[in-house]
Parts: C-alpha cells; structure tokens; sequence
C-alpha cells in the first residue's frame, strides 16, 4: 500500500458517506426509471490491490451486464455499474414500456436493449458524480459509457485494467442495490486516482 492510501477511519468514514449520497442519488434515478422501490445497501470502502477488485465485486462465471466509463474533471477516476442479466433485463423492459413485475424475456441483448443499457449506465452514473460533485464542490464528468454483457471476471479484468494505469492499489466505493422482490439490482463500484481521493477530501474540509 502506498502512503498516499494510507488512509485514517476519519477519511474513510467521509468516502463511505460519498458513496452513499452519490448512490442514493442513483437509487432515486433507477426507482423513477422502473416505478419500483429500490433499496441501498451501505456502501464498503476498501483500499485493495487492483487484482483484488474483481474477487471483491463477485467477479466470476455469472453473466452480468455492465456499463464502464472514465470520469473526469478535478477528481478523476473509473465508474463501473453492474447488473445480473435478468435484473438489466427487467429494468430494460421496464424502460421500454413494459412492467416491471411480469417474467422477463431472458433473451440475448440486441441493439435497442443495449442502447437502453447505455442510458441507464448515463443517468446513474451521471446521477452518483452530481451528487458527489455537490457534495464537494468538484467538477465531476462521466464519459459516455462502455456497455458489455459477458461473465463478470471477463469484464472486470477487461475495465480494471484500464482503471489500473500502473497504480498497484485503488480505493474502491461499492454500494449495492436491491428490490425485496427481485434479484440484486445492481452494483455501483468507483475506483477513483489516488490524487483524486485528496481532492475529494479535500472538498469535504479534510485531508490526507
């Protein structure tokens, strides 16, 4: 572990507040999306070897859907969003005009279902970097994301290695959301620079 993430439980209990209003925020987006109450779960931070993300996140065989995008701006970083195939296909359906409580049509992703992957991914992730931005007082922009629906260990290995860019460690926010009545709805996971996390503090009147 570097110094520079060498962090005190003062620090660490401000970021876990980051990653529950930027989550929350998100929830709120995803309810509007469906029409269905979504629950947040309380948000992990971790300070981890890069290799260690995908084991932490449920990397594995589950095929998930996930939305992956560059921030940038004053605190710049990686978001990733990910959603087992059935949860993004009902919220999909949802989009789409059909009802979130019937049985999905568990079926391969085409075009327009990936396209409206895409603009969950934007107005989540757009929705969590607001939130974090008014809570700090930074400039935060989400890149247009990357949509992928594969085995979770393929696409965290492939979006984590973009994240890594020779840091050896990150900081990971990780806030899960679920329905009572469904499968878990998705997990937010962002991995922020290391000189991103001082500035992110540094919003919030304290430091490293």
């Amino acid at each position: 572990m570097t110094e520079a993430l060498d962090y005190g439980q003062m620090q660490l209990d401000a970021l876990r507040e980051v990653g529950n209003i930027g989550a929350g925020t998100a929830a709120s987006a995803l309810a509007q999306m469906t029409g269905k109450a979504v629950d947040m779960g309380v948000p992990r931070v971790s300070v981890l070897a890069i290799h260690e993300i995908p084991d932490q996140v449920g990397g594995g065989e589950a095929i998930v859907a996930a939305a992956f995008m560059r921030v940038e701006g004053d605190a710049p970083g990686h978001m990733l969003f990910l959603m087992p195939e059935d949860a993004a296909h009902e919220i999909v359906e949802a989009m789409m005009g059909g009802s979130f409580d019937e049985e999905p049509v568990v079926a391969s992703f085409g075009e327009m279902k990936l396209s409206a992957l895409q603009e969950v991914g934007n107005i989540l992730t757009g929705s969590y970097l607001r939130a974090i931005a008014e809570l700090t007082g930074l400039h935060l922009e989400p890149s247009p994301p990357a949509i992928g629906v594969d085995m979770a260990s393929a696409l965290l290995v492939q979006a984590l290695a973009e994240a890594a860019e020779g840091a050896e460690t990150a900081l990971l926010i990780e806030t899960a959301f679920a329905d009572g009545d469904l499968p878990p709805t998705g997990q937010f996971v962002f991995v922020p620079k290391e000189d991103s996390v001082a500035a992110v503090l540094e919003g919030l009147g304290l430091s490293l």
